[in-house]
C-alpha cells in the first residue's frame, strides 16, 4: 500500500460538455438517481477522455452516474480525464439466461437487416477477429451462429443495439469474457445463448460520439490505471450557480485535505471484491 506517484485528473466540467458512447440502463440510472438523492455524495467519479474537437469529453465508464446526476439537474460534473492512449479498451459478451431459447432467436431472427447464419466456433472467432461479422450467438447446445449486417459503425450499433433489446429485460445477463459454451454451463443454469460482440478500438468510440450513435449498454470494457474510487464528494456544489473555476478551486481544496490527512492511498496489486 502506497501513495501513488501521479494523483488522477479530477475536474469538474459543464454537464453538456460531457457526451455517451453506449446507451443507459434505465433501471439502474433511476437506483442510482435515488441514491443519490438520499446520500448527497457521489462516490465514484466517471471516467472521461477528451474529444479531438470542441472542448468536449466522452465517457469511459460510468453513463449510469452521468444519466442520473443529470437527472437531479447537475448543471456541472465531476469527473476524472484520462488520456484515450492510456486506456485499454475491451469487450464483454453476454451470457443470457432465464429466458427461452427459442423465443430469443426468432426474436433476434426478425431484427431488419439482420441475418444468422450457421457456422463454426473457429469460423466465428476469425470472421469477428476480422470485423467481416458483427457477432455471433452460440446456443446451449454449442451451436454457433453468425450475426450479419450493417454498413458502417452507425449501422452496426443500431443493429447490436436491437439485439440487445431482444433479451433485455427479459433475462438476466452475465458480462464475461468467456466463449466456451461448455465451460459456461458448469457454472450457469437457463443458458438461453451467449452473445459474443466485436472489438472497438478508441477510434470506434470517438467516431460514434461524431455521429450521435451509441453502442449498447454493458459491452465495451476500458480498464483504467490510477482510478479514482470513494471519493464521496457532495454533489450539492454540482448544483450550484458557482462557477466552474470556483468549483474546481474547491475541488482541488478536497483533495489537498485528503492527501494531507493520508486518506489517498494506491493499491498496485490486482483483487477481487466480494461486496459489489
Amino acid at each position: 500500500m502506497a501513495i501513488y506517484h501521479k494523483l488522477p485528473d479530477l475536474r469538474i466540467v459543464p454537464a453538456e460538455s460531457v457526451v455517451l458512447h453506449e446507451e443507459t440502463d434505465p433501471d439502474r440510472t433511476t437506483r442510482l438517481t435515488e441514491i443519490l438523492r438520499r446520500d448527497q455524495v457521489l462516490k465514484n467519479p466517471p471516467v472521461v477522455a477528451p474529444l479531438p474537437t470542441n472542448g468536449r469529453f466522452v465517457v469511459l465508464d460510468g453513463a449510469n452516474r452521468v444519466a442520473s446526476l443529470r437527472a437531479l439537474a447537475a448543471a456541472s460534473l465531476l469527473v476524472q480525464v484520462v488520456e484515450y492512449d492510456e486506456v485499454q479498451l475491451d469487450t464483454w459478451n453476454h451470457l443470457v439466461t432465464g429466458m427461452d431459447e427459442v423465443q430469443l432467436f426468432d426474436t433476434i431472427r426478425t431484427v431488419p437487416g439482420l441475418t444468422l447464419e450457421p457456422a463454426t466456433l473457429r469460423q466465428a472467432r476469425n470472421r469477428l477477429a476480422t470485423r467481416r461479422i458483427l457477432g455471433y450467438l452460440i446456443n446451449p447446445e454449442g451451436h454457433v451462429y453468425l450475426l450479419r449486417g450493417g454498413e458502417g459503425l452507425r449501422d452496426e450499433a443500431r443493429l447490436l443495439n436491437d439485439v440487445v433489446r431482444a433479451y433485455k429485460g427479459m433475462s438476466q445477463i452475465f458480462r464475461l469474457k468467456a466463449d466456451s459454451i461448455a465451460e459456461l454451463k458448469q457454472y450457469y443454469e437457463g443458458i438461453a445463448a451467449l452473445v459474443v460482440f466485436p472489438s472497438f478500438t478508441p477510434a470506434d468510440i470517438i467516431n460514434l460520439t461524431l455521429v450521435d450513435a451509441k453502442l449498447p449498454t454493458g459491452i465495451t470494457r476500458h480498464l483504467i490505471p490510477g482510478r479514482a474510487l470513494r471519493l464521496n464528494y457532495e454533489i450539492s456544489t454540482l448544483m450550484s450557480d458557482r462557477s466552474l473555476e470556483e468549483q474546481n478551486r474547491k475541488l482541488g481544496e478536497f483533495v489537498h485535505q485528503k492527501l494531507a490527512a493520508r486518506e489517498i492511498r494506491f493499491y498496485e496489486e490486482s483483487t477481487f471484491l466480494f461486496d459489489e
